[in-house]
């Protein structure tokens, strides 16, 4: 039994390592196009205000479009919560036109989504109108600890896209890198399960062999 724990357990902490090396990786790829669009993916509100975290990937895609000559339109991608006023996405664009003066229609809002999933689809669907049949490319913004995580659901909607990671307050990394890999562990649950079960019949075919 000692042996079958430490090797769910040696087998959990590969992934999470593998996870966190990929990620760091992925984060210092750099970006060899320019975009036509800048996703930035909603994370929560506190009524109608715009909390730091969110506030932080905000300003990341601001900095990416100026560093882009304000070329690109940025889309705020974001549905109203329960106990939010207002959608994210409306949030979004007055942060962005008030606080940065950005023009409001360089501003797309998607206000539907509900999840980084529906982030990326929904976002697509207003890049294919908007861009009427021409071909672009584009980049999302989020927190650098979710910034992996979000690239899995770009490839899913068939996005042409990397990740910018904004920065995320030292204290509160630990804790968001434990919830991602949750998130990542549940994407993948069956293949786990699978690994999990086969772990359990290799033990008991052991056990057998000693008895």
């Amino acid at each position: 039994m000692k042996f079958g724990a430490f090797l769910v357990f040696g087998y959990t902490m590969f992934l999470y390592t593998s996870i966190m090396a990929y990620a760091t990786l992925y984060h210092f790829t750099p970006i060899l196009y320019e975009p036509n669009y800048i996703i930035v993916l909603g994370s929560g509100l506190i009524g109608d205000k715009v909390p730091p975290l969110l506030a932080s990937r905000l300003d990341e895609a601001v900095k990416q479009f100026q560093k882009y000559g304000e070329r690109p339109y940025i889309i705020v991608s974001g549905g109203q919560g329960n106990d939010e006023e207002v959608s994210e996405a409306y949030a979004m664009k007055k942060y962005i036109v008030d606080v940065h003066q950005i023009p409001a229609q360089k501003v797309l809002m998607e206000d539907q989504s509900t999840n980084t999933e529906q982030n990326m689809a929904f976002s697509k669907k207003i890049m294919d109108k908007h861009a009427q049949g021409k071909k672009y490319r584009s980049l999302f913004v989020t927190n650098n600890f979710h910034v992996f995580r979000a690239s899995i659901y770009a490839k899913k909607a068939k996005l042409d896209a990397q990740g910018v990671g904004s920065k995320t307050a030292f204290y509160y990394v630990p804790n968001a890198f434990t919830r991602e890999f949750i998130g990542l562990l549940e994407m993948y649950k069956w293949i786990h399960v699978t690994v999990f079960l086969f772990i359990t019949l290799f033990i008991g075919l052991i056990l057998r062999a000693y008895v």
